[in-house]
């Protein structure tokens, strides 16, 4: 069975109410304020001897230069390259001369356990003071992680704001398998980076719609595997798999509630596409919205009190938010023809969502205090968009060179990233929460 697409685009497909067109279009992107902080990272001693993308600096860099918050300054102009603090003292003018206001130095060694030990410290150099020095001890296999936590620990000391990148994310790869239209569908997990894939769950009919609890333990997602749309849950350690929603008509669009114990999710059981609430311990629905329209894509408010959710009861589709108990539901989006899978940003006082221009289809952002919709992306096939845990970026599948990959863009519009998964069409993906002890 082919893929049919995610979201409001799964239900025009089945229900065939909608096309959609495509045309050539010049976008603005709305690059956001303020500057990026310059920054110098000195290859760390030692890592030569290490694959490229260990390398602590070399993952440091990338994390930063991505967030679209600092400009890493090329290492080839650098004046000199300590490792140690001896080497810095009394040198900060080299570093001003550059225009960097941060410099962080290190080193790796190898342990006679085979462990490794890297070691960094960071500086302000306009005050020409130590910030920071820490040092790991860590097995081979963990350097990548020790590269993100130290990429963490740069990020909050200069924006104020917890850094992302030990985060997970989640996402569907569709890889062509057998006949021509046939394929092999993967529910994968890596890091924010899209390093270290992890395969959750295989199947030659379509997966999609992943999203994670609040704890980042359990994934939610709709499986074709029986023929029909079902909704599950599954424990990511443990693999563990429950059925919770499979009734007649489409089971689909499934979100954790703050909780962690309720889902929303889109059932068309009694005709329409509609929003319930079910409670996952009882198994017990609770009805949220009533026809005739398509209602789907519910997501919750960080607080659990509203939901948002894509209907087309205007005439096309668009946001609208309602209670969590069903009441109150108001339209939020008016420009443009079509605006669709709304997620909230942690802090609740954003969404991001995809929206149509021109024949166009955007990742954006809608400011919730102003009623402001932004553009972020100039790519035209924009699917998913998803919040990072900090509500600092976006992640969400688009198309490049004829494949979907995974891309993100900072919120203020000025770091934009492809991630470096292969090895098929990358869909549906899903930024995990923090991680919890």
């Amino acid at each position: 069975m082919n893929r049919l697409g995610s979201g409001f685009a799964v239900l025009l497909t089945i229900l065939a109410t909608m096309p959609l067109t495509a045309r050539a279009v010049t976008i603005h992107i709305n690059h956001g304020y303020g500057q990026k902080f310059p920054i110098a990272i000195v290859p760390f001693k030692g890592e030569k001897a290490w694959p490229q993308n260990l390398r602590p600096s070399v993952v440091i860099a990338k994390d930063l230069d991505g967030s679209g918050w600092f400009d890493v300054l090329p290492s080839r102009d650098y004046l000199a390259k300590p490792h140690h603090d001896r080497q810095v003292e009394g040198h900060f003018n080299d570093w001003r001369l550059l225009k960097a206001a941060g410099l962080l130095i290190g080193h790796i060694e190898r342990q006679p356990n085979g462990r490794v030990a890297v070691a960094f410290r960071l500086y302000d150099v306009n005050k020409e003071a130590q910030l920071k020095a820490l040092r790991y001890v860590v097995a081979p296999g963990q350097l990548r992680a020790v590269g993100n936590a130290i990429a963490n620990i740069v990020y909050q000391h200069w924006t104020g704001v917890r850094g992302v990148f030990n985060t997970r994310i989640a996402f569907i790869t569709m890889y062509p398998d057998g006949p021509p239209g046939h394929f092999l569908y993967k529910l994968e997990v890596a890091d924010a980076e899209g390093h270290g894939v992890h395969v959750i769950l295989r199947s030659h009919e379509p997966i999609m719609s992943p999203r994670w609890s609040p704890h980042g333990r359990r994934l939610t997602y709709v499986s074709f595997a029986t023929g029909w749309p079902a909704v599950y849950v599954q424990d990511v350690a443990t693999g563990h798999i429950r059925r919770v929603a499979a009734f007649h008509g489409l089971n689909g669009a499934p979100s954790f509630a703050p909780d962690g114990t309720h889902l929303a999710l889109s059932l068309s059981k009694t005709g329409y596409p509609e929003i319930y609430v079910m409670n996952l311990v009882t198994g017990r629905l609770r009805q949220l919205t009533f026809g005739p329209s398509i209602n789907t894509e519910p997501a919750w408010s960080p607080h659990g009190g509203h939901i948002v959710f894509t209907s087309n009861r205007s005439g096309g589709p668009q946001i609208y938010e309602m209670t969590a108990d069903g009441g109150h539901k108001r339209r939020l989006t008016f420009r443009g023809r079509y605006n669709a899978g709304a997620s909230f940003s942690p802090n609740g006082k954003w969404l991001t969502l995809v929206s149509r221009r021109a024949g166009q289809y955007h990742a954006a952002v809608f400011e919730l205090a102003d009623s402001t919709l932004e553009i972020l992306t100039a790519t035209s096939l924009d699917e998913s968009p998803t919040f990072a845990p900090n509500g600092q970026e976006i992640l969400y599948s688009t198309v490049v060179g004829g494949h979907r990959v995974l891309a993100t863009v900072s919120l203020n519009g000025r770091g934009h990233r492809i991630l470096g998964l292969r090895g098929g069409d990358v869909t549906d993906p899903a930024w995990s929460p923090f991680r919890h002890p």
